[in-house]
């Protein structure tokens, strides 16, 4: 016994009072309704040793009461998130389904938005790198395009200095001058790789590049168009030049005035044709081109009305004749300076037949031919006036039958006429009558002559004055 502690002894004991503690409430608890009695005992004991009533039942029903409730658990009171929590936690059934989808679709969407603001990212920084590689390619083109433009603008000036036009030494400056600005346009700075963080500033700097290479295409389109219009007006300049210094211009210009005013027409085109229009220019020098062979070739028809001019003088006719030349010559004439070959033919034949006439001696007499009129009697009612026309033809020294122009009195109508008549007397045209009704042949036919060189008829009988009437239509 001497071998065992206090404390050994001290700790099993304490084991053993718990342990007959804990036997003491569990035989109290397994033999409830004794103790439930036992307390009830005790407490009508309390009350009647201070002297107070209490009934039986209310003691036994505050004891049950108490016992009934002495096992069960009481929560204590929840506050507002935790009875939300557990009120979610309750009806978990009803919304964990719908909040797992939410929740794995809010996943999808903060996945896709990562995703998409990535990717997007690199969308817009490939599109900024797109933007750089064609300008970059842009400026490459139109750099190439400004060097073919310089040497073509420097091809020309020689040619503009000496062709001294004052239209070519315009558009030749101005075109200068706007390939100058597009070599300013051209000094632009971009990026050779566009990152993610440089694209806002990358951006920036090709939008401000486009709009220079823009304006910088245009203009070299505009240079272009010029140098093309100054080429054209260089070659219209060479052109003019080249026919005011032809053959047919330097001797034919003075004679018709219509080159000179074609040839001053086409300078002032020429030097105006930066305001008025490079095809106008070509236009009118085209038009000086077309005339002086159109000239030239009526040119020959100016030198045969000289030669019918001269023709008709030598003949030597009287002052009446000669003025039945003048509106034949005078149309021959219009018709030169109109450069219409066609009524200049017409008009010189028209001369030439009628000297040709005039050059032949002629006899005029009564026809007399078995079926036609010899004779003709008018009649103008209601006046009751009469006049006697004798129909009369003209025949050369072999007898042909030769036309001579003759003027209607009655229409004013002038033609060539192979009869015509001529008006007489009544006694003159009564003896005609008489001598064709002896045998139907008119023996005394002679009416006069014309004589060579010569428009005007002698008449030997009949007229009733010097100058005799005549008509065409019987």
């Amino acid at each position: 016994m001497s071998q065992v502690s206090l404390t050994e002894q001290m700790g099993a004991m304490a084991l053993i009072d718990e342990l007959r503690h804990s036997q003491a409430e569990t035989q109290k608890h397994l033999d409830l309704p004794r103790h439930r009695q036992a307390v009830a005992e005790r407490i009508r004991e309390f009350y009647r040793s201070r002297g107070i009533e209490v009934e039986d039942a209310l003691v036994e029903e505050g004891v049950r009461n108490f016992f009934a409730a002495r096992f069960t658990y009481q929560p204590p009171p929840l506050g507002f998130w935790s009875r939300l929590l557990a009120e979610f936690y309750i009806s978990r059934s009803k919304w964990l389904g719908p909040a797992s989808i939410a929740f794995v679709l809010s996943g999808v969407v903060i996945f896709g938005f990562s995703f998409s603001s990535s990717f997007l990212g690199g969308m817009k920084t490939s599109l900024v790198q797109g933007k750089v590689d064609r300008a970059q390619a842009l400026a490459q083109s139109e750099a190439v395009q400004l060097g073919q433009l310089q040497n073509r603008l420097s091809a020309l000036e020689a040619d503009m200095f000496a062709a001294n036009v004052p239209a070519a030494e315009r558009m030749f400056e101005l075109a200068r001058e706007r390939l100058d600005r597009v070599r300013g346009l051209m000094r632009i700075t971009l990026p050779s790789k566009v990152s993610a963080e440089s694209r806002k500033n990358d951006l920036a700097l090709v939008d401000q590049a486009n709009k220079n290479l823009q304006q910088g295409t245009a203009d070299l389109q505009a240079v272009e168009a010029w140098l093309n219009d100054l080429s054209q007006l260089l070659a219209a300049e060479a052109k003019l030049r080249e026919l005011l210094a032809s053959a047919p211009y330097t001797s034919l210009s003075s004679t018709f005035p219509e080159l000179k005013a074609q040839a001053a027409d086409a300078r002032s085109a020429l030097d105006h044709a930066d305001t008025q229009g490079v095809p106008a220019a070509r236009t009118a020098v085209d038009k000086l081109g077309a005339l002086i062979p159109r000239i030239n070739m009526i040119s020959p028809y100016l030198t045969r009305l000289q030669d019918a001019q001269n023709g008709v003088r030598k003949m030597g006719l009287s002052t009446e004749d000669l003025a039945q030349f003048q509106p034949l010559l005078a149309a021959v004439n219009e018709a030169v300076l109109g450069l219409n070959t066609a009524a200049a033919e017409h008009g010189l034949q028209e001369v030439e037949r009628l000297r040709t006439v005039a050059a032949t001696p002629l006899t005029l007499e009564v026809v007399s031919r078995t079926g036609e009129k010899s004779m003709i009697e008018r009649n103008y009612d209601p006046t009751g006036g009469k006049t006697w026309y004798l129909l009369t033809e003209a025949s050369d020294a072999s007898g042909n039958v030769v036309p001579v122009p003759i003027t209607s009195i009655e229409s004013g109508e002038r033609r060539y006429a192979s009869i015509f008549g001529v008006r007489v007397s009544q006694a003159t045209y009564q003896a005609a009558k008489n001598d064709k009704l002896l045998d139907g042949h008119v023996d005394d036919r002679l009416m006069g002559k014309k004589a060579a060189n010569s428009l005007t008829f002698t008449f030997v009988k009949g007229p009733v004055k010097t100058k005799p009437d005549y008509i065409l239509e019987w």
